[in-house]
């Protein structure tokens, strides 16, 4: 039986640049769009947002990135709170209003649902209500809009609210419990196509890097630790076991590609989207990530399902 090809994308705030980046490459190399080529598609937080855009609208990597350079999708998400302009220092509410966010995202996928999708979908999400990380797929028991998903998904605690989907129930970003989707949709995707080879295109959007005084660091307590990104480094270790543990299991049928962004001199805070030079760095990480794989990325993809020119 043919393998069935799953993309999973890690979350990552502005630089999901980095991730579209690379596939516009592989689109390039190959003469075809990411919808074409996949049979399900990934994503967590931001990564799960690019897979509404690609499924709902069988839209190509190089499609979306134009919606976000010249239609400048991610700045109109990304309408920042008066009360912390004011108050800079002290962020007393979500640094982002949710009602940008929400009305972007409904501009660009409409009355789409999740029974309109031709091909499979798998983003997790966090319900505040139940207290439980859920998946959206295919299979959910509510026929969700996509741009709600993609609005609940991404909204990444401290940035954007969460989201009163159209259950009831409030979520945030599935980030906070699965922001490497990799395995879980490995076995969805089992579950699915049982007798077929599933194989798993995994792309990162850049490790973020965090430097501790450790002398300094005796006296921090909760406030301090918090203000340093501790959080986002027990996100960082927790998704790195993720990945070992994925290609421990799945081994083959996983090919997991990221780098450090201090490698490139990129900035580690997510919401560097409303900087144009940022985010024409983040395109220029992804040509050179593809570059350096696309060895690793020809031998993983057999020679029957689609053909990279030499």
């Amino acid at each position: 039986m043919k393998p069935k090809f799953v993309l999973s994308l890690d979350g990552g705030g502005s630089h999901l640049l980095i991730q579209l980046s690379m596939l516009a490459c592989l689109e390039e190399d190959t003469c075809a769009s990411t919808y074409d080529q996949f049979d399900m598609v990934a994503g967590s937080s931001s990564g799960g947002m690019i897979a509404c855009l690609i499924l709902g609208r069988a839209m190509s990597a190089a499609q979306i990135i134009q919606l976000i350079i010249q239609d400048k999708l991610l700045e109109s998400m990304m309408a920042e709170h008066w009360t912390n302009r004011l108050l800079s220092k002290i962020q007393i509410r979500p640094k982002y209003t949710g009602a940008s966010k929400s009305l972007a995202l409904q501009k660009e996928l409409g009355n789409l649902r999740l029974s309109s999708l031709n091909k499979q979908i798998f983003i997790p999400c966090f319900n505040l209500d139940r207290d439980q990380l859920e998946i959206f797929t295919n299979k959910s028991l509510v026929n969700f809009l996509l741009s709600e998903i993609a609005d609940a998904c991404t909204a990444a605690p401290a940035y954007f609210p969460p989201v009163q989907m159209e259950d009831g129930s409030w979520r945030i970003d599935g980030g906070v419990g699965m922001n490497n989707p990799g395995l879980g949709a490995y076995f969805h995707a089992r579950q699915i196509w049982q007798n077929h080879p599933i194989k798993v295109l995994s792309i990162g959007s850049g490790w973020r890097s965090f430097a501790f005084d450790g002398f300094k660091a005796r006296t921090y307590g909760g406030v301090q630790w918090s203000a340093k990104g501790i959080a986002s480094v027990i996100l960082r270790e927790k998704m790195i076991a993720n990945v070992k543990m994925t290609d421990k299991i799945i081994g083959e049928h996983v090919l997991y590609i990221n780098q450090p962004l201090k490698d490139y001199n990129m900035p580690d805070h997510m919401d560097s989207a409303n900087n144009p030079v940022y985010q024409h760095k983040a395109i220029a990480i992804g040509k050179s990530w593809y570059e350096q794989n696309r060895d690793r990325i020809k031998q993983w993809l057999p020679e029957n399902h689609i053909t990279l020119s030499s």
